[in-house]
């Protein structure tokens, strides 16, 4: 149930190992089994931040429940994008949104 899409103005030379960490992460940080952990990635976006087209990263969380304590998610997640892409912390956007059980469909059905 927990989604990340990571958007990046930056190339991305290995995807999968990207994708991979950050399952692991999202899992890790949010407290939810890997298993239903989904995550994306859309690289070479077209993307300013600032006005610059410096190294930048959005990312689009989306769950059943958001963690508890969302600065040591934020932490987290931009540590993840630093360690994975070389991006600062002060340019990565993270947007958590917290979905309600009857807006998120699985399986043939919602949760």
């Amino acid at each position: 149930m927990p989604y990340l899409n990571i958007v990046t103005n930056q190339t991305v030379s290995d995807e999968q190992a990207l994708l991979k960490a950050a399952s692991q992460t999202v899992s890790s940080a949010a407290g939810k089994p890997e298993n239903y952990v989904m995550v994306a990635v859309e690289a070479k976006a077209n993307m300013l931040m600032g006005g610059s087209n410096a190294p930048a990263a959005f990312l689009d969380y989306r769950a059943l429940g958001l963690p508890r304590d969302r600065t040591a998610f934020s932490d987290a997640l931009c540590s993840l994008i630093h360690e994975q892409l070389g991006i600062a912390g002060d340019r990565i956007y993270i947007s958590m949104t917290d979905s309600e059980r009857q807006n998120w469909g699985w399986n043939y059905d919602t949760f």
